[in-house]
């Protein structure tokens, strides 16, 4: 059996006066919590003055029942609150997700998806063998709040909503949805400890300035729970706790969860949660509901351009003239430096030139008695060929081939081959041998 309430004449007071940027809050969104047993579904439409429950509803034993059946209800709701078109967006059960609050000190705000990426693996109990999917997103005082799920859940949730014809906007967890409905129009509570207590357990969201988001499940007496969450928030022992759907301005009898996912996703231009579906399949509500943000859009565009790009404009063209001026006068002195680079750039070349044709001499000579030494009769050479890295040595021996062995014994020499191939001329074999100079072992004279 399925349990539904149409109720659009529920306006929860969701709004906050005096927002900086309620006047972006436009949008409508469908939240779907996932318990045990059933789903509950809430659709919120946000506008600046204020944030609607249109319609909520629980579906039940949707994970027994065929999902055709079960799409075909939510469809229903959404087409009794006038909005047929809209992708869900999915909270998955606290169990089934890992969050964690990391604290980030220091790590700029483009770094922060690398870093959190560094430390997923130690977030979870699961073992490196098991895939899973993660999301994050900014909690304020350098913080993100983590959630991690096994991809095989992830999976599973995605197929079985394709089932039921029901698109997905995004799948996230009830701390990440709520964080983000309580900043539809401004920045959140400074401390907040808020509790929903369901099915023998106690789920807990909290807020303070040691910890900007904290989230925790228990089985516990409420009490006992929200004395351990008040140690962890560092709040005072008194401190009052709140439920879920006073802490969401929710007035309604929908669930407090799908109404936080329902908020979150009607306000795009102003908040996000943390996504854990991939980007790439996520799918989009109607585009209509984005034609009056888009109109506010461009005429807050153009009414910036108006303001602040005519100024800048001028005062850009009068830095460039100034900067022109002086470029132009500083010129002669550049190139007076470049020509004085120049020249001294041509004179260290020819010292340098210089010193090594002083060292050339001595080294060459050193080469040479190291051949007469090796090649000694019956040997006979009729040239030598010195050049910086290398040395051509032609002659005629008795026996060639054994001259290569002589010559790489010498520390002067190495790798020594024939470049051409030996010759005989009677009694005596004509060679022509390449031996590389060792890397130091010419010495030069400084």
């Amino acid at each position: 059996m399925t349990a539904t309430e149409i109720s659009p004449q529920v306006s929860p007071s969701h709004s906050r006066t005096g927002s900086s940027r309620g006047y972006l809050v436009f949008g409508t969104g469908l939240g779907v919590a996932a318990g045990e047993r059933d789903l509950e579904i809430a659709v919120a439409r946000s506008r600046p003055s204020a944030s609607k429950l249109l319609a909520a509803a629980t579906i039940r034993d949707f994970r027994t029942r065929p999902a055709a059946e079960w799409g075909a209800e939510v469809t229903a709701v959404l087409a009794a609150a006038g909005e047929r078109d809209l992708a869900a967006t999915l909270l998955l059960p606290r169990g089934e997700v890992i969050v964690r609050t990391v604290a980030l000190p220091g790590v700029a705000a483009n770094d922060i998806a690398a870093a959190v990426e560094l430390q997923v693996e130690t977030l979870h109990p699961w073992g490196d063998d098991e895939q899973v999917a993660f999301a994050w997103m900014p909690v304020g005082n350098g913080h993100a709040l983590v959630g991690v799920v096994r991809k095989s859940i992830l999976d599973a949730y995605e197929t079985l909503f394709s089932e039921a014809g029901i698109l997905l906007a995004g799948i996230s967890f009830s701390a990440s949805a709520i964080h983000a409905a309580l900043r539809v129009r401004d920045a959140g509570p400074t401390n907040l400890l808020a509790f929903d207590a369901a099915d023998g357990g106690v789920e807990i969201y909290g807020e303070s300035a040691s910890r900007p988001a904290y989230s925790a499940g228990f089985r516990l007496p409420p009490e006992r729970a929200l004395a351990i969450a008040r140690s962890e928030l560092r709040l005072e022992p008194g401190f009052p706790a709140v439920t879920w759907p006073e802490s969401l301005g929710l007035t309604g009898s929908a669930s407090s969860a799908a109404w936080a996912a329902a908020l979150a996703a009607s306000a795009p231009l102003t908040t996000k949660y943390a996504n854990l579906l991939p980007k790439d399949r996520r799918a989009s509500s109607a585009r209509r509901q984005y034609v009056i943000p888009g109109i506010l859009a461009v005429l807050l565009a153009l009414a910036l351009a108006v303001v602040f790009l005519v100024m800048p404009a001028l005062d850009r063209r009068d830095y460039l003239t100034a900067l022109t001026a002086e470029t132009k006068r500083l010129e002669p002195r550049a190139a007076r430096a470049q020509a004085l680079e120049k020249n001294a750039a041509l004179a260290r070349g020819r010292i340098s030139a210089l010193d090594n044709f002083r060292r050339r001499p001595q080294g060459d000579l050193e080469i040479l008695a190291e051949l007469t030494k090796l090649l000694a009769a019956p040997v006979w050479t009729n040239s030598v060929e010195i050049y910086p890295d290398s040395v051509v040595v032609a002659g005629e021996a008795e026996q060639a081939a054994p001259l290569l062995k002589i010559l790489d014994s010498s520390p002067l020499f190495q790798n020594s081959e024939f470049s051409l191939s030996v010759t005989r001329n009677g009694q005596l074999e004509q060679f022509r041998i390449k031996t590389m100079l060792r890397g130091r072992a010419v010495r030069t004279t400084p």
